[in-house]
């Protein structure tokens, strides 16, 4: 008997969970990709060759490699869903409770229309038990078309809605048939004998001044659609990894099997997004999440394949006249036909990138989950995605390679036994430590050189971290790194023929645990003239308590990197009472232009942003001093002192004078040292702050160079 549509939406979704942060959730709860010191764990599906599910294998009948190289099975077992009815889960205590995300990437109007077709009908009749089911889409940015809910009609209306006001994003297969008729010279409204594309200005019609002036014309418009459509296309494939790798970084803490049910017209990779497709895979293998990717324009009676086919075909029947044109006709010379030639071989490469079996293809081949085109069955899809969620092996294995460099692990799974297909995930980054978001493809190996004994000292890197407590529960922590860009090697850039620098910087903030509370980066592409500073900037938002924050820099060329480390420890101020940020030793200041008002706050002093000096001071430069403060209630003056110390002896002190707080409720205090009232040597500074009844003493650490 089939299948209810309803029904099959029930059994897809047990194995994807929906449940709280916490810490504390069991490896049991999630038996997915993982790994950790001693042993990876991974998840895979068997098939047979009619496509039915292959079970009862053993250690015996299974080979995994890491890198080509054959690793020793630890454990195999057979993992399969619970029976019984799923309001009977839900029920048990502490089961979470299902979840899926429908993700609708960039569609035309017409998949759109496709997909809410296919789907309506499998998400009607919901239940108080039924599965959490969200809604999304991407075109500009991503957009939540109905958040997680059980409620089968709500999402049947979002599907309706977000199709009634389409109001046009990306292009869609309208728009890639009026570009591929361009490119053959079928443009609506023309004779054929005018609509000649570059590529064949030389074909004998094209007699005349007036038709080729109309040729060029025509050439405009053919060239100006198709350099937008690659350029839209190649941003769409940037904008759906982003969003995929927030899905994706959003379902890792959740316990159980997950999977984003993805419908696209196609996935671009430009060779500039294959560093985000490598971070998307790595944390999706990582945190569990397999991707199923549906081809939307399959779901029409002129899918995806077909249009492939038709633009290989236009463009090889394109290619046959440029080759053809015979001497002497009017057109361009041997140099522009070359050119002609070269372009029509680059198109045909786009139209296969575009496949669906490319983009689409390789990241569903990654992440263990299946790609369907070519097809509007969306019921024998969901069969496959419950199956593959509520039944799979699951191996363990100890690597070989015990280094974890922050290097993509390649895996693979092999199936002694006859069989039709292995669906596995089929890498990792080794990494050892839990991170709060996903890890970047250029993070990896800086994050390994903060898990080594040592950090690393081949590239000099200078931090300064400064507390700015302007809210008393949630301290803001501004963290400033310098390094030279000539500290790294230079290469060739992509595409650009020009010698660059290429590196990252990362920072990272640990708890008093141990544990990463916050990460973040920057990876800079620098002209490898020169060797300016590069000053990198971040702002953590923290509670009182005891920290330390870790900042590397590691070249994407070579294994140069550089490290450096601040503890912090900040207690809760009292509630009423006057309080104070870091004193900051000012390097350098800017003058804001107008429309500044987006300077970061801590380092800002009017209309001038300030820089903290990072290294060390040269003798006789003035050195400024500058730090915020808070008033207490009903003392909006404070008086401020400077001491200057050296061996923890008082050799300089002086009144600063008296400030008043600011409309905004701030207390921002400056001032300076004589360039030359400091010898060479180490000092530590230190302002007092006093309102009448509250104290704050602000210090900085400060050597001045022989």
């Amino acid at each position: 008997m089939r299948r209810s549509a309803l029904g099959a939406w029930r059994a897809i979704l047990p194995g994807m969970a929906l449940a709280t942060l916490a810490a504390s959730a069991s490896a049991a709860d999630a038996p997915a990709f993982k790994v950790s010191t001693a042993r990876v764990a991974v998840d895979f599906v068997v098939r047979d060759k009619q496509g039915e599910m292959l079970r009862g294998l053993t250690s015996r009948d299974v080979d995994v490699y890491e890198d080509g190289v054959r690793q020793e099975i630890e454990s195999l077992e057979f993992v399969e869903a619970r029976p019984g009815p799923l309001a009977e889960s839900l029920a048990t205590p502490g089961s979470p409770r299902p979840l899926v995300a429908i993700v609708l990437d960039g569609l035309g109007h017409e998949s759109r229309l496709a997909v809410e077709a296919a789907l309506a009908t499998r998400l009607g009749g919901a239940g108080a038990s039924s599965p959490l089911v969200g809604l999304f889409a991407i075109d500009r940015g991503v957009r939540t078309l109905q958040p997680f809910t059980s409620d089968g009609e709500a999402l049947r209306r979002a599907l309706v809605t977000q199709s009634n006001s389409f109001a046009g994003g990306y292009s869609g297969f309208r728009e890639r048939q009026d570009i591929r008729n361009a490119h053959a010279g079928l443009g609506d409204g023309s004779p054929q004998t005018s609509v000649v594309p570059a590529e064949l200005a030389g074909e004998p019609e094209c007699r005349l001044e007036g038709e080729d002036l109309t040729r060029r014309f025509k050439v405009l418009s053919s060239r100006m659609k198709e350099s937008f459509d690659v350029l839209e296309r190649d941003r769409r494939g940037d904008s759906t990894l982003n969003a995929l790798l927030s899905f994706v970084d959003a379902f890792a803490a959740m316990p159980g099997r997950k999977a984003v049910l993805l419908f696209s017209e196609g996935l671009v990779l430009p060779s500039g997004a294959l560093s985000s497709f490598r971070s998307l895979v790595a944390a999706a293998n990582r945190g569990g999440v397999s991707v199923y990717a549906a081809d939307a324009m399959g779901l029409r009676s002129l899918g995806a394949s077909d249009e492939t086919r038709r633009t290989l075909e236009t463009l090889r029947t394109r290619l046959e006249l440029v080759q053809s044109v015979a001497p002497g006709t009017r057109g361009p010379g041997a140099q522009e036909m070359g050119d002609s030639g070269l372009a029509l071989m680059e198109k045909a490469e786009d139209a296969l990138r575009l496949a669906p079996a490319s983009g689409l293809g390789q990241l569903a081949d990654q992440t263990g989950g299946l790609l369907f085109h070519g097809t509007n069955d969306l019921g024998s899809a969901l069969v496959r995605i419950e199956e593959g969620l509520g039944a799979y092996y699951l191996l363990s294995y100890v690597p070989r390679n015990t280094a974890l460099d922050g290097r993509f692990r390649s895996i693979q799974v092999k199936v002694k036994r006859p069989h039709g297909s292995v669906q596995s995930r089929q890498g990792y980054l080794a990494l050892q430590t839990p991170l709060p978001s996903a890890v970047l493809d250029d993070e990896a190996r800086a994050l390994a050189r903060l898990e080594g004994a040592e950090l690393p000292t081949r590239v000099p890197v200078q931090l300064r971290t400064l507390q700015y407590p302007n809210d008393p529960a949630l301290f803001v922590v501004p963290i400033v790194a310098e390094v030279r860009a000539g500290a790294f090697a230079a290469g060739e850039g992509h595409g650009s023929g020009q010698a660059r620098r290429d590196f990252t910087i990362l920072a990272v903030v640990r708890d008093d645990a141990g544990r990463v509370l916050v990460k973040a980066s920057q990876r800079y592409q620098l002209p490898s003239a020169g060797d300016d500073s590069v000053l990198f900037y971040r702002e953590a938002r923290l509670p009182p308590g005891t920290y330390t924050v870790e900042v590397v820099a590691q070249d994407s060329r070579s294994d140069r990197a550089g490290a450096a480390r601040s503890r912090l420890r900040f207690e809760p101020p009292a509630s009423g009472h006057l309080r104070a940020s870091s004193l900051m030793v000012v390097g350098s200041a800017k003058r804001l232009e107008a429309g500044g008002a987006s300077a970061p706050e801590p380092l800002r002093y009017e209309e001038v942003l300030l820089y903290p000096e990072l290294g060390n001071v040269r003798p006789g430069r003035p050195i400024a001093l500058f730090l915020t403060a808070w008033p207490g209630a009903d003392r909006p003056d404070v008086d401020a002192h400077v001491e200057v110390l050296r061996d923890r002896h008082v050799i300089q002190e002086w009144s600063a004078g008296r400030y008043s707080a600011r409309p905004d409720g701030r207390i921002q205090v400056a001032s300076s040292i004589p360039g030359d009232a400091l010898v060479p040597g180490d000092y530590e500074l230190r302002v007092t702050l006093r309102d009448g009844r509250d104290a704050q003493t602000s210090s900085a650490s400060l050597r001045v160079e022989p």
